[in-house]
Formats: C-alpha cells, sequence, structure tokens
C-alpha cells in the first residue's frame, strides 16, 4: 500500500487500522491485497462522511466480498 497517495486525518487511520485488523482476522496474509484493491482507501479519501457514516464491521463485509467475489472470476 502506497500511505504517501493518501491524506488521512486521526479519525481517518483509526478505522483504516480497525478494518485492517479484522480482515486480517478473516483473510490472513490477503488482508493488505483485498484492502489495497477494494478501492476503500479511495472511498474514504475522496467522502469521508460517508464512509464513517458506516461502521467498520459493514466495510469489512464489504470488502471481503469484493474481493471474494474478484477470485472467483
Amino acid at each position: 500500500m502506497k500511505w504517501n497517495e493518501y491524506t488521512f486525518n486521526e479519525l481517518d487511520l483509526e478505522l483504516v487500522f480497525l478494518i485492517r485488523d479484522k480482515l486480517k482476522e478473516r483473510l490472513g496474509e490477503d488482508a493488505d491485497k483485498a484492502l489495497k484493491t477494494s478501492g476503500f482507501l479511495d472511498r474514504l479519501q475522496e467522502d469521508p462522511n460517508y464512509v464513517h457514516h458506516f461502521e467498520e464491521n459493514y466495510w469489512v463485509n464489504q470488502i471481503v466480498n469484493r474481493f471474494q467475489s474478484s477470485l472467483v472470476v
């Protein structure tokens, strides 16, 4: 992940790391890849109010579903 591409505040980073930890529990080594390819970080950068409207478990489920779907194709 190239963190220098993003400008996140403290609250954004807290959410990202919470999500990353939960992704690691579910996806193991693929957690970072799933987070990077999900588009979540771009969405957080573009519209943080929308992202923070949902809890981290919502985003974890969205990221896992998108990642698993990409593996099937």
